[in-house]
């Protein structure tokens, strides 16, 4: 089994009941952290509870995402529905971008705004939300390299770990030396930790959503494919990716004179190698003969 597919297989998300059980767990360190700010009249806690608010929703998000993208292939969805949990990694990254700026903002404020909490139980809060999160982020660790929608997910819970984490550090120091600068400077350094790590998720979601040609190298494969003796150019490329694994090629291919049996040998061949050598799942070619020698490598390229 080659590479490409075993990430296929290890890659198909993690399961609904994982989601679920993540999503419940969220649902509760949200609740507790809500209760224990009010009560310590920590505002960090309070903003923590918003921030794991928010992480329940990417959760469901998530889960509906991977629902949608396990669905069959459809006439009105001709490539099926795996763009859903590209989609929502796109909302999820932008959201968690859009919070990291509120964090930094409310971080910056708290500079200059310092108050008094319940040092007390802000820590005990803190630390049952910690154990909550790590058990969290655990169930959706697995292939998260190889999952925008499932990255996003595990990033918002990351988020919330270690935002739990410089609650903690904040709440002793505060409870032994009321060094209340540190509850702010802690959050403003995980909210600039985070901002780093949803960005290039964004930019790989927008860049699929984009039709964008990602991994490809076309040039590569123009000249792979001219070395069969038959070909006389390759043209009008158009490449994409369906979702982080599947990646869809269409090309046309001038051929020499030959028989149709012939040309139906050279195009199976050609497939072969742009599975085995480029991973491409899908190919769609267009097969001309004696013309468009001279033609662009791209469909509109001038």
């Amino acid at each position: 089994m080659s590479q490409h597919t075993h990430h296929h297989h290890e890659t198909a998300g993690t399961s609904g009941k994982r989601f679920l059980m993540a999503t419940i767990l969220n649902a509760i360190i949200t609740i507790a952290e809500l209760v224990g700010g009010l009560l310590s009249g920590s505002l960090a806690l309070v903003s923590d509870a918003i921030h794991n608010f928010t992480d329940t929703f990417s959760l469901i998000l998530a889960w509906i995402a991977h629902v949608l993208s396990g669905r069959k292939i459809d006439p009105r969805n001709t490539f099926g529905y795996r763009r859903a949990q590209i989609l929502a990694a796109f909302v999820n990254a932008l959201f968690l971008i859009i919070i990291t700026i509120g964090l930094i903002y409310e971080a910056i404020r708290g500079f200059f705004q310092p108050h008094e909490v319940a040092a007390g139980l802000m820590l005990v809060i803190a630390v049952i939300g910690l154990i909550a999160n790590i058990a969290t982020a655990f169930m959706l660790s697995r292939g998260r390299d190889d999952s925008l929608n499932q990255k996003a997910a595990f990033l918002h819970i990351l988020a919330d770990a270690l935002s739990s984490v410089g609650v903690i550090v904040a709440g002793i120091c505060i409870y032994f030396f009321h060094w209340n600068w540190l509850d702010p400077l802690l959050t403003l350094l995980v909210a600039l930790y985070m901002f780093k790590e949803a960005v290039p998720v964004l930019r790989a979601a927008v860049a699929i959503l984009m039709e964008g040609n990602t991994q490809l190298d076309v040039a590569a494969i123009q000249k792979d494919l001219q070395a069969f003796p038959v070909v006389v150019n390759c043209h009008h490329f158009h490449a994409w990716q369906i979702d982080e694994q599947r990646i869809n090629l269409t090309f046309h291919i001038t051929m020499a004179d030959c028989m149709l049996s012939e040309a139906e040998q050279v195009t199976d061949a050609i497939r072969l190698l742009l599975k085995q050598k480029y991973h491409v799942d899908h190919v769609t070619i267009q097969v001309e003969v004696e013309k468009g020698e001279h033609k662009a490598i791209l469909a509109d390229e001038k």
